[in-house]
C-alpha cells in the first residue's frame, strides 16, 4: 500500500496479508501511511474466548464496528455488549479491553490517530489461509508472551495494565452486562 494522502485509495481486501494476532485473524486494510496519519483500519475475526488484556493507549482511541456476532467492551469497569450493526468507542487514556462474546465475530477496528495498527503486523503470525478460513483456537496468553507484547507496545505508548477483566463463560448477546 502506498502513501496516497489526498488521493482516492482502493484496497482489495482479498490481497491483504492475513495474520493471527492473539488468536484473532486480522488484516490491516489501511495504515497511517495511506491516510496521512489520520487513522488505521484493521479487519478482524475471532471465536468465543478471544480477548485482550486490560490496557491503556496514550494516544489512540479504538472504535469497533461489529459486522457479525457480538463483542463485549470493558472500559474502566463498565461492560457494554456490542452486537452486529453496533459500534463501541474506547477512548485513549482509559483502561479498556474487549472480547468476542458470541460463537464468532467479524468486525472492523478503527484506530485514531494512526500508528497502533503496526502492532498487529509486528506481533501477528502470518497465515497462509484466507481471511474467511478456519479461526484459531484461543488460549491463555503465557506470561513470557505478555512481556514480549509489552516490549512492542511501549514505544507505541500502550501499556498492559492487567489480565482480561472477563470471566471464562460466554456472554449473552442481547443483554448488557
Amino acid at each position: 500500500m502506498t502513501s496516497l494522502t489526498g488521493a482516492a485509495l482502493h484496497v482489495d481486501a482479498s490481497a491483504v496479508p492475513v495474520v493471527d494476532h492473539l488468536s484473532f485473524l486480522c488484516r490491516i486494510l489501511l495504515t497511517g501511511d495511506a491516510t496521512g496519519g489520520a487513522f488505521g483500519l484493521v479487519e478482524e475475526r475471532g471465536r468465543i474466548g478471544c480477548m485482550t488484556p486490560r490496557h491503556v493507549h496514550a494516544r489512540e482511541a479504538e472504535t469497533f464496528v461489529v459486522l457479525h456476532g457480538a463483542l463485549e467492551g470493558w472500559c474502566e469497569g463498565d461492560l457494554q455488549m456490542v452486537e452486529a450493526g453496533s459500534v463501541i468507542h474506547l477512548p485513549a487514556g482509559r483502561e479498556h479491553a474487549f472480547r468476542v462474546a458470541s460463537q464468532s465475530a467479524h468486525f472492523y477496528t478503527l484506530i485514531t490517530p494512526a500508528g497502533f495498527e503496526s502492532f498487529f503486523a509486528a506481533m501477528g503470525r502470518a497465515q497462509a489461509q484466507p481471511f474467511g478460513g478456519e479461526l484459531p483456537l484461543p488460549g491463555p496468553v503465557p506470561p513470557e508472551a505478555v512481556a514480549a507484547l509489552q516490549q512492542v507496545l511501549t514505544p507505541l505508548g500502550c501499556t498492559i495494565t492487567g489480565p482480561p477483566p472477563f470471566g471464562t463463560g460466554a456472554a449473552v448477546p442481547g443483554s448488557s452486562a
